[in-house]
């Protein structure tokens, strides 16, 4: 009897002291909440421990509709750190693995972002953004998609300020006449 009280006793333990599903989407949130108080930009110290909370979630739980939430966020703090690479896997995956859910359509959408801002590649944002708005003509996002999408052809800011400095350097003044 001995024999079979130990093993039993030592699962108990085992699994009392495993972080229940609701403990770690407080812990999750508690986290989230101190990033967005702390500071107006994430470090990558943070970045990666809520990441990591995020990969433990999703991969203990990958089919709860919490999972696919993380996989957004998760996606949303790569961006914000400039981790391209991941930030297109974690929203490809939530594609793929929720192809149902309604954050499918806004995964979508952000990808033409990710590759804009994280990436810095305006090709790959562009055919983001031009295949969202074949894929959902009729959503509120496709306006804006098609307004991004032309807005990668503009130059950037300090073009246009160069551009300005230039056609006034040659326009003469009404003093110079």
């Amino acid at each position: 009897m001995k024999k079979f009280l130990l093993p039993i006793l030592a699962l108990i333990v085992f699994v009392a002291c495993q972080p229940t599903k609701e403990s770690r989407l407080d812990r999750i949130a508690t986290l989230e909440r101190q990033t967005m108080q702390d500071s107006r930009e994430i470090s990558k110290e943070r970045a990666d421990s809520l990441l990591s909370m995020y990969d433990a979630y999703i991969l203990d739980f990958p089919t709860d509709t919490n999972s696919a939430i993380m996989l957004y966020k998760a996606a949303d703090v790569s961006t914000n750190v400039m981790y391209c690479d991941k930030a297109i896997i974690y929203l490809e995956r939530l594609v793929g693995d929720f192809p149902n859910s309604n954050m499918v359509e806004i995964a979508k959408f952000k990808m033409g972002g990710v590759y804009e801002k994280a990436c810095n590649n305006k090709e790959k944002a562009k055919e983001a953004y031009g295949k969202f708005v074949q894929e959902y003509p009729n959503s509120p996002l496709a306006r804006d998609a098609a307004i991004l999408f032309q807005m990668l052809d503009m130059p950037d800011e300090m073009d246009l300020i160069r551009q300005f400095e230039l056609k006034n350097a040659e326009t003469k003044t009404t003093e110079e006449k």
